[in-house]
């Protein structure tokens, strides 16, 4: 039984441990878009508001419905107030005062009353939950700002780490090179100095290559921060720059996708906003109508000289009763009020018309630039082959004998210009395809 034990505790011992360690690390863009709207706090004031809104709904709800009030007051008369009898009602014709109160007074009471008609409230009602509609539909353009934030870092790693492997593959090219020329130094067929200029352009290469690492924790960081990821927790892109850029580079049919404004969360948004606006106009027009309410009470009150001793009075109470509320004048207020919220409404509309114009230039600009991006690709493909071609050659010479190490230099410098300006142009087509998704409002 005691082996059983140990056996059973070893085992929920090495669960806790599994568990413990299974925290996620790797992610691919897609997961980290997830985990970042998961535990973005933005995310979680949408739900706070969201549940805001429904509870201001209830609230707005229940004070149509029956309202039930309890009471209790104790009254001591210090001095008891008086009645004067005039003398032609006194008996003995001598006239003074009379007390009809006495000095202790308790009072138990139950008061209840309702709205039984009142366009106000119905008005208000519709409003309270189209509120909460809006609400959830500006809920829809939080997931598309953190995507954007997320992608944008999540790229900038991307691209780092791409100049980053061109790097180690010129440190690998270069120290073959110095091996070529250290043993054509020893044949006696150039100078010391060729070998010297080869192991600067190394050394540049890894001080470049340092930084850039460095710059790569300082991105993954902000990408940690936007994914609201540990900061003291490692980790690593699944994606890679090369099959970010593939998807990007052969889905150039987002370059002719049409806009349709319903996919974009703004516009829905929009579209709300103008809703809610017009029911103000609709519970101010209600508000000339006439309005009843209902109500009723019961009573019990206490009248005794000693609060303390039986005795005394128990005078009950109870009515029932409703109010007719008729508006007849309000010197143009409601007609000025149903006016401004005419003006919301249009200042409403001239907004989404904007965002209208606004959205159709996202689109058109974007779909221009990943256009561009794509030629500007080809361009620096060829200037690229160009330059590698060139190194090539300048390299054979030189380790023949023929060429000078200024040349290789030179050559080289041409190169790696032509190798940054191709991830240039393939980080652009990613990113401008990107944009061209979000201005179409493919994410939802």
């Amino acid at each position: 039984m005691i082996q059983h034990k140990k056996m059973m505790l070893i085992w929920v011992v090495t669960c806790l441990w599994l568990g413990n360690s299974s925290a996620q690390t790797n992610f691919t863009l897609e997961q980290a878009v997830q985990y970042a709207i998961q535990n973005s706090s933005a995310t979680q004031k949408d739900a706070n508001k969201l549940i805001d809104a429904d509870a201001q709904m209830k609230s707005l709800m229940a004070t149509g419905l029956p309202q039930i009030n309890g009471s209790a007051e104790y009254q001591f008369f210090i001095q008891v107030p008086e009645m004067v009898i005039p003398k032609e009602f006194d008996p003995t014709g001598q006239g003074g005062t009379i007390s009809f109160q006495k000095a202790n007074n308790l009072n138990f009471g139950i008061n209840a009353s309702m709205h039984a008609l009142d366009g106000s409230y119905l008005v208000a009602l519709k409003a309270a939950k189209l509120f909460k509609e809006f609400t959830r539909a500006q809920m829809e353009i939080t997931p598309v700002t953190i995507r954007k934030d997320v992608t944008d870092a999540y790229y900038s790693v991307l691209i780092a780490q791409k100049n980053l492997a061109q790097l180690d593959k010129n440190i690998q090219v270069m120290q073959t090179m110095k091996k070529d020329a250290e043993q054509i130094f020893k044949n006696g067929l150039n100078e010391k100095v060729d070998i010297d200029r080869i192991s600067l352009s190394i050394s540049n290469i890894q001080s470049t290559k340092n930084i850039l690492n460095r710059n790569i924790e300082i991105l993954k960081n902000v990408l940690k921060f936007q994914m609201h990821y540990p900061l003291e927790d490692s980790i690593v892109l699944s994606d890679t720059f090369d099959d970010v850029y593939a998807k990007a580079y052969n889905d150039n049919g987002k370059s002719v996708e049409q806009l349709n404004l319903e996919r974009r969360p703004e516009y829905r948004a929009m579209g709300k906003g103008i809703e809610l606006a017009a029911m103000d106009i609709e519970r101010n027009k209600m508000s000339y109508f006439p309005s009843l309410s209902i109500f009723g009470s019961v009573a019990q009150a206490l009248q005794t000289d000693n609060i303390f001793k039986h005795g005394g009075f128990w005078i009950p109470t109870a009515v029932v009763g409703a109010t007719l509320s008729i508006p007849i004048y309000d010197s143009g207020m409601k007609s000025a009020n149903i006016q401004r919220a005419k003006i919301v409404v249009e200042q409403n509309k001239i907004d989404r018309s904007d965002f209208e114009r606004a959205a159709r230039l996202e689109v058109d600009n974007t779909q221009k630039a990943y256009l561009n991006a794509l030629a500007a690709v080809e361009e620096k493909q060829k200037s690229l082959n160009l330059a590698e071609e060139i190194f090539r050659i300048a390299k054979v010479k030189f380790t023949q004998g023929v060429g000078s190490s200024f040349e290789t230099t030179q050559a080289e410098t041409d190169l790696y210009a032509a190798q940054s300006a191709l991830i240039q142009a393939q980080a652009d087509v990613i990113t401008s395809r990107f944009a061209v998704e979000k201005a179409l409002g493919n994410f939802e």
